[in-house]
């Protein structure tokens, strides 16, 4: 309080925050933020910039993966190579009753060797009933194209077949042209045994989002393939999907117990269970990196608002002797150091959302300038640069800027209000 018994300020009240304002807006000659200062404040925006990026993309790259994953291969398999046809398709009508289970398809997975225009490249077919094509996600279409192309029809299921994106531009095909593929089965001729081939016209080409699966599928007719690959009457696995491909675990159980525990399940984690764990411990780990890095830029702002108090040294002796109190010049210099990392975090908030936001474009512009790709598909596994953007880690993000702000404000605001007016006032 004053002499004259005045009130004294109110916590966060206008004096401490037009005092704490005019520290930072004022010019370095005038005892302002110090050039450490401004870059406690620049390293925080690329900081929180460039977390906010990096998760971003990390996490549109994971779901881009993940939905071609999960459109590309089911999300739990059953083994029914053993089994007749009719009996297989029974046990799928005893599937598709089970809790959750939202589609049952059989198919036949091998690998062939594709050859066409003079190139050869291996390859996967894979083998589904024409009438299932729309339980594949992969197709947004639910395959109509490839039908009305003439996918399935025919005798034997015809010799319409379906090839991704990349595969075919390997081979340099388009729609309607022929393709030859060679089995790893064999057949006995006038020259002995020789592998069994045939050769295919390109009803569509399909495209998921993953260049390594675009790079290596073929879809074909079932009966087509069960000639092919000489498994006439029976079927490989079961295709079967559910509501929630997280909680396959549970499906599995109850598949188990409908069938009486007489198949072979796996699920689409069990498969990609060292792909998945990478993806988890480099997302952990790259937010990791950069918190730490934030934590960098937010220690120097130990330094800038230590200097500041030293420029002050005389304000704050004089701001004490006429009644500001220890609290009141601890809450100052603590608004001014919040202030500096709230402002780096805010910009770069936004500057981090308007990247992803804008994230085609701007693929596009560095493409542009370095003439080439900066994400090549074929290196990558993705035809574009893929981006989410989530609000949680933006809001979470800035929170913690926030909160490292304030928690090294403390120590520089702590030390200017144990400042002793007197002997500022006669030292300086």
């Amino acid at each position: 309080m004053t002499n004259g018994g005045a009130k004294a300020a109110a916590p966060f009240g206008r004096l401490e925050r037009t005092l704490a304002w005019r520290y930072l807006l004022a010019r370095r000659e005038h005892g302002g933020a110090s050039l450490i200062a401004i870059i406690s404040f620049v390293g925080i925006f690329f900081a929180v910039a460039a977390l906010i990026i990096t998760m971003s993309i990390m996490s549109g790259f994971r779901a881009t993966l993940l939905d071609a994953l999960l459109g590309g291969e089911p999300h739990i398999a059953a083994a029914v190579d053993g089994y007749p046809e009719a009996e297989s398709s029974e046990i799928a009508r005893t599937i598709k009753t089970v809790p959750d289970v939202v589609s049952v398809s059989p198919y036949i997975e091998q690998f062939v060797l594709l050859s066409a225009n003079g190139v050869r490249t291996g390859g996967v077919v894979r083998a589904i009933p024409p009438a299932d094509l729309p339980t594949m996600p992969i197709f947004k279409d639910g395959g109509s194209n490839a039908i009305g192309n003439g996918f399935g029809e025919g005798r034997n299921g015809g010799n319409v077949i379906m090839i991704g994106q990349y595969l075919a531009a390997n081979l340099g095909l388009a729609i309607g042209d022929q393709v030859e593929l060679v089995t790893t089965q064999m057949r006995s001729g006038p020259v002995g045994q020789t592998p069994i081939s045939k050769a295919y016209v390109v009803g569509d080409i399909f495209r998921t989002g993953s260049a390594q699966l675009d790079n290596v599928y073929v879809f074909m007719p079932m009966q087509q393939a069960q000639i092919l690959f000489q498994s006439k009457g029976r079927f490989q696995y079961l295709d079967i999907r559910v509501k929630n491909p997280d909680t396959t675990e549970i499906a599995m159980q109850r598949i188990s117990d409908a069938t009486g525990y007489s198949l072979l399940l796996r699920d689409w984690k069990t498969k990609n269970r060292t792909y998945l764990g990478a993806l988890r411990t480099e997302r952990v780990m790259v937010r990791l990196l950069v918190t730490i890095i934030m934590m960098i830029a937010t220690l120097n702002i130990i330094v800038g608002v230590v200097m500041l108090v030293k420029n002050k040294t005389r304000d704050i002796a004089i701001l004490r002797t006429i009644g500001l109190s220890r609290a009141g010049v601890l809450r100052v210099f603590l608004m001014v150091g919040t202030a500096l990392g709230s402002l780096g975090a805010l910009l770069g908030m936004v500057v981090g959302i308007l990247f992803i936001l804008n994230i085609g474009p701007i693929e596009a512009l560095i493409n542009m300038a370095i003439d080439g790709e900066v994400f090549p598909a074929e290196q990558y596994g993705l035809d574009h640069l893929p981006a989410i953007l989530d609000w949680g880690e933006v809001f979470s993000t800035g929170a913690y800027a926030l909160l490292m702000s304030m928690f090294v404000s403390m120590i520089p605001a702590i030390w200017a209000s144990s400042q002793d007016p007197v002997k500022a006032l006669r030292f300086e």
